[in-house]
């Protein structure tokens, strides 16, 4: 079985979530890896789909919201706001403040924030941390790229 990875990336304000979802999503499509972005808020989620069209002016990251998306799924980049996400994908972007929910260990890859810009949130992501953990993910604590 392969090693599962969680992520947990410095977020010095929260102002920075977006652009490092969009950078980190870019690398990991001109890897050709699959990504889900996990964002339950529709209006982060609305946010997430116009910034990964507009982030950089020389690049395009194929992507769909779920909930507009034709079967089968072409787009190497998903995002969804609820329950049914795409366990086909190769990594999950946790955008929320809220706990894990029950289906995040489908994926061999996370990457979640933990801010360091006020405690509530880095509250909530330290309960994120602890049952990634428990669930048997290699931890690992990143800063951001900006």
């Amino acid at each position: 079985m392969p090693e599962k990875v969680a992520e947990y990336i410095a977020l010095p304000s929260p102002e920075r979530r977006v652009p490092e979802v969009c950078e980190r999503t870019q690398r990991l499509y001109e890897e050709g890896r699959t990504v889900a972005i996990y964002a339950p808020d529709a209006s982060l989620a609305a946010e997430l789909d116009t910034a990964l069209w507009t982030f950089q002016q020389q690049s395009f990251i194929p992507h769909v919201r779920l909930e507009e998306a034709d079967e089968p799924l072409l787009e190497p980049v998903v995002i969804f706001s609820d329950e049914r996400g795409d366990p086909a994908a190769g990594v999950l972007f946790i955008v929320t403040d809220e706990p894990l929910p029950p289906w995040f260990t489908h994926f061999g890859h996370i990457y979640d924030f933990a801010p360091t810009y006020a405690e509530e949130p880095r509250q909530a992501a330290r309960e994120r941390f602890a049952a990634c953990k428990e669930a048997g993910y290699r931890m690992r604590f990143i800063k951001a790229d900006g």
